[in-house]
């Protein structure tokens, strides 16, 4: 079972990354990490997982258990210590039902303990081979599968629930910063439309009352803030550092992580469903 100590350690290390970067806070977590992978299935990890194992500054992106290593022929140095992450399921009531006699779900989680690969005997870094891998082709193609009304009209992005579109200032506008080039800044920014995009009613239904409720409004931000990592991390860019506009907000996350220590895990969890409809929207076209 997840325990109160884990929800713990992440947040108090939120909190001090938010503390000590200010905007940047979510840059200096995330880092260069590649995209975190399961050392067996070579599938990517998602939601809080994701976040914990990208805060983790290690030089491989291949997770998994002890087992795990050992039966891909690799063994765990003696005296590593593993990175705690959780599983989530629903188990069926034996005994208690819902309203149309169905068993209730109860939700559990439950901790394992993860090691990186570079933990692993006789672990050799890999050399880094040219630059970024980021394709801008792949990107379009996977922002144009949303089907989302993108216009390029104003000098500020932003998305407008009420007319359901995005506006994002034009390419040529942005700028290239120390780790990324404008062209990567510009898809970061649209990330973080496109997660504020799926929180229409019609999609996954998100409170998108706006400035008029502070807190929840707040709550959205990070949650888009999220979405655009995860997915710059997807297609291998540096997460953009948080909009400074958006500083305001940084008192009002550290205030609620303060108060609450799952909600970080709310906000990966919201931001993983919006990533997760995104790319269902991508099987579907492909369908199509």
């Amino acid at each position: 079972m997840i325990t109160s100590e884990l929800q713990n350690k992440v947040t108090q290390n939120v909190i001090a990354q938010m503390e000590t970067h200010g905007t940047n806070w979510l840059k200096s977590w995330v880092g260069d990490s590649r995209m975190p992978i399961n050392c067996e299935t070579k599938k990517s990890y998602s939601g809080i997982n994701l976040f914990i194992l990208l805060g983790e500054e290690m030089t491989s992106h291949e997770w998994g258990t002890y087992k795990a290593w050992s039966r891909v022929g690799k063994q765990i140095r003696k005296g590593e210590k593993a990175t705690t992450i959780v599983f989530f399921k629903s188990l069926e009531s034996k005994t208690d039902v819902d309203t149309q006699g169905n068993p209730l779900k109860i939700p559990m989680m439950k901790c394992y303990y993860v090691f990186n690969e570079s933990q692993t005997q006789d672990y050799e870094v890999a050399p880094v081979v040219g630059g970024s891998d980021f394709s801008h082709v792949l990107a379009d193609e996977w922002i144009q599968n949303t089907g989302a009304k993108i216009e390029h009209l104003h000098a500020r992005a932003f998305y407008n629930p009420n007319s359901d579109h995005i506006n994002m200032p034009p390419m040529k506008t942005f700028f290239a910063t120390d780790d990324a080039n404008a062209e990567q800044n510009y898809y970061g920014t649209l990330f973080h439309e496109l997660t504020h995009w799926t929180g229409h009613a019609s999609r996954c239904d998100r409170n998108l009352k706006g400035k008029s409720d502070k807190k929840s409004y707040a709550f959205e931000e990070l949650v888009a803030e999220l979405g655009a990592c995860f997915q710059s991390v997807h297609f291998g860019i540096e997460p953009v550092e948080t909009n400074p506009d958006h500083a305001k907000y940084l008192n009002s996350w550290m205030q609620a992580l303060k108060d609450d220590n799952k909600f970080i895990f709310q906000a990966s969890a919201k931001a993983n469903k919006a990533i997760g409809f995104l790319n269902q929207l991508q099987d579907t076209q492909k369908v199509a």
